[in-house]
């Protein structure tokens, strides 16, 4: 009876650690309105408002959260502020990011869309730090811009 207690003990104890590696879940990102973009899609709307300021030359921050495929949040606040860009990189909920890579601020001067067959593909440009960032890719028909 004792070992049958502490095998039930030691799983609960597993299933409470393994559910508390996602400290940010997708539900919460959603709520939060957050674009999401992995394992599904929500948000995409505020998306395309932030290319519409964007194009109005209007101040606006975006988050764009994904997910790893073991669930953890990767992070992306971007800030347009009427002339340049302010990107940020938070892999930091990764258990296998690299902390090396994150970015904090970085300034990119350009927002650039290339369209094909596949879709949008979004990219900050000109970045301080020399680096492009691609920061959304929309599929066929799934923004109105």
């Amino acid at each position: 009876m004792r070992k049958r207690i502490h095998l039930l003990f030691g799983v609960g104890i597993l299933m409470l650690a393994g559910c508390s590696s996602n400290d940010y879940p997708s539900e919460e990102a959603v709520k939060n309105g957050d674009i999401v973009t992995t394992p599904e899609r929500h948000n995409l709307d505020r998306f395309e408002t932030f290319l519409t300021l964007v194009g109005q030359q209007k101040q606006d921050t975006i988050r764009i959260t994904g997910y790893t495929t073991e669930g953890d949040a990767i992070l992306e606040d971007i800030t347009y502020d009427g002339k340049r860009f302010t990107y940020s990189l938070d892999s930091s909920r990764d258990e296998y990011g690299s902390q090396t890579d994150d970015r904090n601020k970085e300034i990119c001067q350009n927002l650039e869309q290339q369209t094909t067959d596949g879709g949008n593909t979004f990219t900050l440009t000109g970045c301080k730090e020399g680096q492009d960032h691609e920061i959304f890719k929309s599929n066929p028909g799934e923004l109105k811009k």
